[in-house]
């Protein structure tokens, strides 16, 4: 049952931050509503609405069309008129709307979800049964279940399928834009709003802590990283998770401390460095960087012989940023044995000082076309003109459009000089 005082405080909330737009233009989408909400549709016109569709509209999110208005102020670019939230849905199969929506609370949707569930002649549709009410940028929207056993929740959907379908744990619309107005006060980061846990730092560190699910422990986690600042309890919190049996639930958890530079994970994160999970140790490494600690090109420079090509990448990136990376630091890389780091190593060859002419001219002679199209513009940027009869040599024989097209660049910029 929504209540009266809800729909007020909603209203009252929404007034004392449109009456301060200078603090809350920042958020994500803001400018785009400036916090202002179109004027609310004749009763009429929604019921007719329902008739047509054979649906009932979830009464929170009917009640306020009707006495707060229709679109406008509201989470990414801004809530979406009821007209516009069935325009974006509408091009499915007739009856689409009044058809059982497939998403249900409590339910975990893999990736590959979202393509699986079409069927012949787009029906059934992933969307049927819901309205989009919110756009937060490229193909990502928020749902509200109008039909089905998900009736008045909320999803967060990406229409390419990945990231995979969320429920969101919110109860109903209002439940969900009053917390976007709560949170958006208090400070926390509103972009992609909903894939929050709802909560504060308590609460969401004894989800972190002892909820059985690591998808769920992982969400609680990212939660974490949405909040102003961490107390040192919240510190403590995230420094166990960087212990979590679940990698998802370590991983998330150091990234949060990297965004939130919690210094206090530095020693958990450390015992991370020989991490048996490839995505955790390349987190330990973005977390080092980002406290920027006095170490960080010794521990990077271990790690430029991890045996997983993204932890390599990382750890050239964090020496690299150091600006004490050297030509020997690169040297094996750009000879090694996996194109991925053969080619990030060329382009890192244009940030460090010293003779590379040997190396860039093995890499021109790459088996792979990308090294030698990222040998030809780190050339390039270095000026190491000395490289011009070997491009030229290149020219007569390359078969990578690609590639020709950058040598043919260089080669009449340098030889025009």
């Amino acid at each position: 049952m929504v209540s009266d005082a809800q729909l007020s405080r909603i209203g009252a909330q929404l007034n004392m931050v449109a009456a301060s737009p200078l603090r809350f233009l920042t958020a994500f989408g803001a400018k785009t509503h400036g916090y202002q909400l179109r004027p609310p549709p004749p009763e009429s016109r929604v019921s007719s609405f329902e008739t047509q569709h054979g649906i009932a509209l979830p009464e929170g999110y009917r009640r306020f069309i009707l006495g707060l208005g229709d679109g406008g102020a509201g989470p990414g670019y801004g809530l979406l008129s009821l007209a516009d939230a069935y325009e974006q849905v509408s091009d499915s199969f007739a009856g689409h709307l009044a058809a059982p929506s497939p998403f249900v609370p409590g339910t975990r949707y893999e990736p590959d979800w979202w393509d699986g569930f079409w069927g012949p002649d787009d029906r059934p549709d992933p969307q049927q049964g819901t309205l989009a009410i919110v756009h937060h940028g490229c193909t990502s929207y928020t749902l509200l279940v109008v039909s089905g056993p998900g009736w008045g929740r909320l999803v967060n959907v990406d229409l390419n399928g990945a990231p995979a379908p969320y429920v969101l744990e919110d109860e109903d619309f209002l439940s969900w834009y009053e917390r976007w107005l709560d949170e958006l006060v208090a400070g926390y980061d509103v972009t992609w709003f909903g894939e929050k846990i709802p909560g504060d730092e308590a609460r969401l560190l004894g989800i972190l802590s002892d909820d059985p699910s690591p998808h769920r422990r992982a969400r609680a986690a990212r939660s974490l990283g949405t909040l102003p600042a961490l107390s040192p309890t919240g510190v403590r919190g995230l420094a166990a998770a960087v212990a979590d049996d679940d990698p998802l639930v370590r991983e998330a958890a150091l990234r949060v401390g990297a965004r939130h530079r919690a210094a206090g994970l530095e020693p958990a994160a450390r015992a991370r460095l020989a991490d048996v999970e490839a995505p955790v140790r390349a987190t330990v490494i973005g977390f080092l960087a980002a406290l920027d600690v006095s170490d960080l090109a010794d521990q990077a420079r271990v790690l430029l012989g991890d045996p997983d090509r993204e932890v390599r990448r990382r750890a050239m990136q964090a020496l690299a940023d150091t600006g004490t990376m050297t030509v020997a630091d690169l040297a094996r890389l750009v000879a090694g044995p996996d194109a991925g780091s053969r080619e990030f190593a060329t382009y890192l060859l244009a940030r460090v000082q010293g003779g590379v002419v040997d190396l860039l001219a093995g890499a021109l002679d790459d088996d792979d076309p990308r090294v030698r199209r990222q040998a030809v513009q780190t050339a390039e940027k270095r000026a190491e003109r000395a490289l011009l009869p070997a491009m030229r040599r290149m020219l007569e024989t390359e078969t990578d459009a690609y590639v020709r097209t950058n040598l043919t660049r260089v080669a009449r910029a340098w030889m025009s000089d």
